[in-house]
């Protein structure tokens, strides 16, 4: 049960460290329309999409040991 628990996280992680791409590909929309607000936004965002990605990769590495 915990193999699976471990790739459902790992998945989890990489989803979401490639969706951050998303944010920033949007931030980069932002600053070319000169919304600097709205683009500042979007890559706080993603910032906090990466972190949360790599906490949830930890996790699955944390789980993997445990076995």
């Amino acid at each position: 049960m915990k193999k699976i628990r471990s790739v459902v996280y790992d998945v989890m992680g990489v989803g979401l460290l490639l969706g951050s791409i998303y944010f920033f590909y949007k931030t980069m929309e932002f600053l070319a329309l000169k919304d600097y607000v709205a683009g500042a936004l979007a890559m706080v965002i993603g910032f906090l999409v990466i972190r949360v990605g790599v906490e949830i990769s930890k996790m699955a590495i944390v789980i993997q040991r445990e076995e």
